[in-house]
């Protein structure tokens, strides 16, 4: 694991905690179940920024394709403006 996957992984685990309790660093890396629990939970709760870090850090953690944060986010992209 590199270093920038646990600095993402420190900032998601202190940021959550606001809203899911303690979040177990050691664990997310080696429990997927554990992980995904934990992702799911943070979705629920709505928060835009921890939403955005949870998919960065599931994409570097391999819980998670490219292709799928595309379709997570690209469907909010014009939610607030005219397209152009």
């Amino acid at each position: 694991m590199d270093n920038q996957c646990l600095v993402l992984l420190s900032k998601f685990s202190v940021a959550a905690r606001k809203f899911v309790g303690s979040v177990n660093s050691a664990k997310m890396i080696r429990d997927n179940h554990y992980a995904s629990e934990i992702f799911k939970q943070i979705d629920e709760v709505g928060d835009e920024e921890l939403i955005l870090l949870s998919l960065d850090l599931q994409m570097m953690l391999g819980l998670l394709k490219p292709s799928e944060v595309e379709k997570e986010t690209s469907s909010e992209k014009y939610m607030f403006g005219a397209r152009g």
